[in-house]
């Protein structure tokens, strides 16, 4: 996905992103931008001891997913509130956000103690967030202005909001890297980065970021089977070809390839294997790789197949017979949840019968280091 950025206008995404802010970096040599480097980094250093006091059980609840709670998030304003009538359904700033549509859905957010308001929009397949900043004073037009800068895209793991980081009012961007607890943990990659960019009052401060380094451990997080003795049958066996899979995949991240061949066996399955592990693969392909449940309901919410991309087929052997497995990723076309991974195994016949299917997930256990940068 690309972003462009031209006058007050980001492309994010491929989807229109416009800021409208008032006034952005301060004219060279003012005080905002000569500020010392402890200044500058204040808001993130201020998040970053918050994330350090909390103790590694309160990670495990959070897990990547509640970093927001390091921060304040401004709530958005109801729909048809003063602030929408006055900021979002002005015609200039929907044709500023390419909403040619009146009725296109926005969430309003006021900078808290300020007049600038947010407008933001999410739209298409990969939630892909437009932005919108704008003076609104009372009695008075928005104001379109240019935006502070925003790093990366604000597609699926990325959003950024109006609000306090460390008690002061910015703009705070949580980025999430699309790896797994575990392949960020090898990779000694942020799983989560919070940007801030503070407003001084007089425009925007200079971005600081807080990168999360969290520690992960991978357990099995449910087993659906037809029947409970299937699920005690192959769990050994699902778990051997899981940490075969995670352990290639960490591996993967830690040294930045991606997709290399895993190692299930230390020898390689008879060769009367290879036809059954086809007959596997046609089946996959003729449901679309769902994902066998039995009628069940995950404990665990899972996406409702295997992902297209790094999904494994393979022999393998449980009571002295060869069955097949499918281990990889759940997925829904190009989406995929790195954090999960899912064994299904097969007994294969003249037909192929689906006999267990097993939920690992790769969660945070705890933090490791946070981090503050520019």
């Amino acid at each position: 996905m690309r972003r462009k950025r031209f006058s007050g206008i980001v492309l994010a995404g491929g989807t229109l992103a416009v800021a409208l802010v008032v006034m952005g970096a301060s004219p060279p040599g003012s005080k905002a931008t000569a500020r010392p480097r402890s200044a500058d980094l204040a808001p993130c250093e201020a998040v970053a001891a918050g994330a350090r006091q909390l103790g590694d059980a309160r990670w495990t609840t959070l897990g990547g997913a509640g970093v927001e709670s390091l921060v304040e998030m401004a709530p958005a304003a109801p729909p048809g509130s003063p602030a929408e009538a006055r900021v979002a359904a002005q015609a200039q700033v929907r044709r500023a956000l390419d909403l040619a549509d009146g009725r296109a859905p926005v969430e309003v957010r006021r900078l808290p103690g300020t007049d600038i308001f947010e407008v933001s929009h999410v739209s298409g397949s990969a939630a892909c967030q437009s932005l919108a900043f704008a003076r609104g004073p009372p009695g008075a037009p928005a104001t379109l202005i240019p935006s502070p800068p925003l790093q990366g895209e604000l597609c699926g793991g990325g959003q950024a909001h109006v609000g306090r980081a460390g008690g002061a009012p910015a703009l705070i961007q949580i980025q999430r890297s699309g790896l797994s607890p575990g392949e960020a943990n090898a990779a000694r990659k942020p799983l989560v980065t919070i940007g801030v960019t503070p407003w001084t009052g007089s425009g925007w401060g200079r971005t600081c970021q807080v990168e999360l380094l969290l520690n992960s451990q991978r357990r099995l997080a449910d087993q659906l089977c037809a029947r409970a003795a299937d699920c005690r049958a192959f769990e050994i066996n699902a778990s051997v070809l899981a940490a075969a899979f995670n352990r290639a995949k960490a591996t993967d991240a830690l040294q930045g390839r991606r997709a290399t061949p895993v190692s299930y066996h230390p020898n390689p399955p008879p060769a009367s294997t290879r036809a059954q592990v086809e007959q596997v693969r046609t089946q996959l392909a003729r449901t679309q790789r769902e994902l066998p449940l039995f009628g069940k309901t995950p404990k665990l919410p899972v996406m409702p197949g295997f992902s297209e991309d790094e999904l494994d087929v393979v022999a393998t052997q449980s009571d002295g017979r060869w069955h097949v497995a499918a281990v990889g990723f759940p997925g829904i076309g190009w989406r995929q949840d790195r954090s999960v991974t899912l064994v299904t195994v097969y007994e294969v016949g003249k037909t192929v019968v689906p006999r267990a299917t097993y939920v690992f997930e790769d969660a945070v256990s705890g933090l490791k280091t946070a981090r503050v940068t520019h």
